[in-house]
């Protein structure tokens, strides 16, 4: 499943908390029902971003685990 994103956010070399800061720094920026495909090294940004979407309004659309990264689309709400 293809999902089309208007930013990309690559956070493969920071450590957590930071690909959350930045992924709430970039979604404010962005208008309502733009998507944000973030993408994240550390294992500990699954958990702060499910965590961050919930409480904010926006929707994560898909997550992915692939062999060396994780993948977020996330869409403004």
């Amino acid at each position: 499943m293809h999902i089309d994103y208007d930013e990309l956010l690559d956070a493969t070399q920071d450590d957590c908390p930071v690909p959350t800061v930045k992924t709430k720094e970039l979604l404010d920026k962005m208008p309502v029902g733009a998507v944000l495909k973030l993408v994240s090294s550390k294992e500990g940004t699954v958990r702060n971003i499910r965590t961050f979407v919930r409480n904010n309004p926006y929707e994560l659309l898909r997550e992915i685990k692939g062999a060396e990264s994780f993948y977020f689309y996330i869409r403004k709400l």
